[in-house]
């Protein structure tokens, strides 16, 4: 989907500002004023719409403006884990059916 424009367009809400932190800088050389970081989540309800491919990456922003300022985004997006069952978990069954097993006998 490289013809879609993925930009995100956010706007704080006002008098919520006190989460943008921000160095002391007394000592420039060593301590430079720098912005702080502020990480928000961003839920996006998955539906089956045709032509998206959400493990590729489609339906995921490649730009997010918040208050005017362009924000970073990470590199990697991330994947689901809460359908997969553990090899260690899977291990650990098999071995409590055995034991299971052996103490009936």
């Amino acid at each position: 989907m490289s013809d879609v424009n993925n930009t995100v367009l956010m706007k704080g809400l006002p008098g919520l500002n006190y989460l943008m932190g921000e160095a002391d800088g007394a000592d420039p050389a060593k301590d430079p004023r720098v912005p702080g970081k502020q990480q928000s989540v961003i839920s996006f309800t998955k539906k089956n719409i045709q032509g998206i491919n959400v493990p590729k990456g489609d339906g995921f922003p490649t730009r997010v403006l918040f208050n005017g300022e362009e924000c970073s985004l990470p590199t990697m997006y991330p994947t689901s884990n809460g359908a997969r069952i553990s090899s260690s978990i899977m291990l650990s069954i098999f071995l409590a059916a055995i034991f299971t097993t052996l103490m009936l006998r």
